[in-house]
């Protein structure tokens, strides 16, 4: 005899089960940023299954030497393919120019630094975090690290003192 269980029981255990199956817990996530930003407060904070979007305030809006440097969108690149991190240190050019520059390059990886930039906010950006992660996107005051291999951004906004993560896995 096969048990059968009503839909809403087996609709709320699912609802559970997929509600602690987040991409990134905070407190793994400021461990992993710590060691490229200096962190100060947690401004929001939220991690589905497909996405995680984190805003922090800084004590400091330093980039970690750690991180390897393209001053070029073809270093950038050399970096991208390799699986590595990249800080963009391209003087005046926004994160969205960086995006578009490096999709004029290789299209793929272009895209997949798009997708990790706007995936997370349609999925798990606050309405009332959208305006301020437009801002910094369209500046060239944000400083860019896109970690391909993490399916990862960081924004730096050194006039704010803030910093934008976005992971997807789309």
């Amino acid at each position: 005899m096969v048990a059968r269980f009503p839909i809403g029981v087996i609709l709320a255990t699912l609802s559970a089960l997929l509600s602690g199956c987040a991409l990134d817990e905070e407190m793994a996530l400021r461990s992993q940023l710590s060691k490229w930003i200096y962190l100060s407060e947690t401004l929001f904070f939220t991690s589905e299954v497909t996405c995680t979007v984190a805003v922090f305030d800084l004590a400091r809006p330093e980039i970690s030497s750690k991180i390897p440097r393209a001053r070029s969108i073809d270093t950038a690149l050399i970096r991208v393919r390799r699986g590595q991190p990249v800080l963009f240190d391209i003087a005046e050019t926004s994160p969205n120019e960086i995006s578009e520059q490096l999709m004029s390059r290789d299209l793929g990886k272009g895209l997949g630094m798009l997708s990790t930039g706007v995936g997370p906010v349609k999925d798990c950006m606050a309405d009332e975090i959208a305006y301020g992660y437009y801002q910094i996107l369209m500046s060239p005051d944000t400083r860019t690290v896109y970690d391909a291999a993490g399916n990862a951004l960081l924004m730096v906004y050194p006039p704010s003192n803030l910093a934008f993560f976005l992971r997807g896995n789309i």
